[in-house]
């Protein structure tokens, strides 16, 4: 949920990963978690669904 509100917020993969503390391997791999739970394959889309059913 972190990452999809940083993702919601702007930031990029290297600034998620700084701010928590992840390498950006790691950020990938939760990006990938996040599309496969949503079912979606953008982080347009991740993030539209987000906000719509108000996760974030």
């Amino acid at each position: 949920m972190e990452i999809l509100k940083l993702l919601a917020d702007g930031f990029s993969y290297k600034m998620i990963a700084a701010k928590c503390g992840f390498s950006y391997a790691t950020v990938n791999t939760h990006e990938g978690h996040i599309y496969e739970k949503l079912q979606v394959k953008s982080v347009a889309s991740a993030v539209s669904l987000a906000v719509r059913e108000g996760l974030v």
